[in-house]
């Protein structure tokens, strides 16, 4: 029996998913070393009654072996974005596979503080526009992900 909803927080290096994550949750835990993520952070929220798991990635080429097992059974995905550098290879390769796989996602489009301008995606998808550091934008998005999974 599942236990409220897992949710996967991708992108690439100093997107912004750590703190994307540490932002939304009640209460988080990090496996990092020297300040980077290097297995997974995890914490949770309870939304309408509802618990939501959130996991995230590790953003180093060197980690990238853990997507798969942090993915598996993931209920949708938030794929972070840094704004000021655009979307990067490794993103688009997980929105094909989120695209391919039928996962519902959204894309936060975060550092908008640093760059304000419109994400160029070339796809259909919800692009919320966020700031992480400050809080703005990251509910709305992840309310905006809750309502496209089933």
């Amino acid at each position: 029996m599942k236990m409220g909803k897992k949710i996967v927080i991708f992108g690439d290096y100093d997107s912004g998913k750590t703190t994307t994550l540490e932002r939304l949750c009640e209460k988080a835990v990090k496996v990092e070393y020297n300040g980077v993520t290097v297995a997974l952070d995890y914490g949770n929220i309870t939304l309408n009654g509802e618990k939501i798991h959130l996991f995230a990635t590790p953003g180093h080429e060197r980690f990238r072996f853990m997507l798969e097992i942090i993915a598996s059974g993931l209920d949708g995905a938030i794929i972070v974005v840094d704004n000021s550098r655009g979307v990067t290879a490794a993103e688009e390769r997980i929105m094909d596979l989120l695209d391919e796989s039928k996962i519902p996602y959204v894309v936060f489009a975060n550092k908008q503080d640093l760059d304000d301008s419109t994400l160029e995606i070339g796809r259909e998808v919800d692009v919320i526009p966020t700031i992480a550091t400050e809080d703005v934008g990251l509910l709305k998005g992840l309310k905006r992900l809750l309502g496209k999974i089933s």
